[in-house]
């Protein structure tokens, strides 16, 4: 095996790419060599923030001492890019969603293994210090076995924040498919796959206005659903109910409680990689606040979070010859969770999920930061 790092070229230099960066050079096996945008001026801003090289994506693809492409493009391009990359013999983490629709994931996935290349996908939060105390907890039984659950993902919509928030109201944006990966892949994680969902659906206006400069003013159409909600059933039998939604103004929703048959659980935030865990145990008389003892609780200063902890791990996993926790087959799995709320909303029926996962393994809570196996 290899004791070289493995060289890294990220296409899309977006808000997201500095962390992912600054995330991956906090390993010792993993540099990120290139960066490839369709606009060349936020690829030369990056390249020059951390002592990269801007290329083309053909260069990129060719060169030989890259062996993994991430993609944090837009999710219409998802699917383009990881597989031009993986045609290309390059492992690819790529951001959420793997695809926008289960075709185009199920080819992805097909090339991979035709192949024998790695392919993962974000969400990677389940990996922080956070969630891995909620599963320990869990699997600890401090709760029992889950019965029931809430996930609350409600928010007044990205024209409020982001710089360019179109593509959140296009085909492959949309709550579900934007934030709702945290939640779902958070709660398969702990609970394990999904065996039907029922849901409903809607677009509440068809327009929205931009609140952030260089865009202000102007005008969105919505092509997809802004607020759906529904539940899960899982293998497990629990049942979950589910909102995600951007058309919520101001709540005061836990964003994900676990009711078990012997207490309840807080967890963090699933778009974070640690917070707050209480439990209440059946008897009790307060909340327990229990402290976060796992590793990945805290990213590089002035980024957002860990982002690209995922493929730091993937990277490891392959240098040890095990599988990797953010698969492709976690991925694909709530993929299909997801894209069958708005099934189930336009059918009025409860949809069979046909996918499955197992639980990825737990990152052991004694590892210091830097290993993950």
């Amino acid at each position: 095996m290899s004791t070289a790092p493995m060289k890294v070229g990220i296409v899309g230099a977006g808000n997201i790419s500095a962390t992912y960066v600054a995330t991956l050079h906090m390993f010792d096996f993993i540099r990120v060599k290139s960066i490839y945008d369709l606009y060349e001026e936020p690829a030369k801003k990056l390249a020059a923030q951390f002592g990269l090289q801007a290329v083309s994506l053909d260069a990129m693809l060719a060169d030989p001492e890259i062996g993994l492409i991430i993609n944090l493009t837009t999710p219409t391009s998802h699917y383009s890019i990881s597989k031009k990359a993986l045609l290309a013999g390059k492992h690819v983490y790529s951001e959420k969603p793997l695809g926008i629709s289960i075709a185009e994931a199920e080819e992805l996935i097909s090339i991979a293994r035709a192949s024998d290349l790695r392919l993962g996908c974000a969400p990677d939060t389940f990996l922080g210090g956070g969630h891995q105390l909620t599963r320990r907890l869990f699997d600890e039984g401090r709760i029992g076995k889950a019965v029931s659950a809430t996930a609350m993902l409600l928010l007044p919509g990205h024209e409020h924040w982001h710089p360019n928030p179109a593509f959140f109201y296009g085909r492959g944006g949309g709550p579900m498919l934007d934030v709702g990966p945290y939640y779902v892949t958070n709660l398969i994680a702990l609970l394990g796959p999904v065996r039907e969902v029922f849901g409903a659906a809607k677009i509440t206006r068809i327009e929205r206005t931009v609140k952030t400069e260089p865009r202000r003013g102007e005008t969105i159409k919505v092509l997809v659903p802004t607020h759906l909600t529904g539940v899960m059933e899982f293998h497990s039998g629990a049942t979950i109910t589910i909102a995600t939604s951007f058309d919520v103004i101001k709540h005061k929703h836990n964003q994900i409680e676990i009711y078990g048959s012997e207490g309840s659980m807080v967890t963090p935030d699933p778009n974070n990689f640690t917070g707050k865990v209480e439990i209440f145990r059946d008897g009790g008389e307060a909340w327990e606040e229990v402290p976060v003892d796992h590793p990945y609780t805290e990213g590089v200063p002035g980024h957002l979070g860990l982002r690209g902890l995922g493929a730091a791990e993937m990277v490891d996993s392959l240098r040890a010859g095990r599988q990797h926790r953010v698969s492709s087959e976690l991925a694909f799995h709530a993929l299909e969770v997801m894209t069958a709320f708005e099934r189930s909303a336009q059918s009025r029926k409860v949809v069979a999920i046909h996918s499955s996962c197992g639980r990825p393994d737990p990152i052991p809570r004694a590892i210091s930061e830097g290993r993950f196996a």
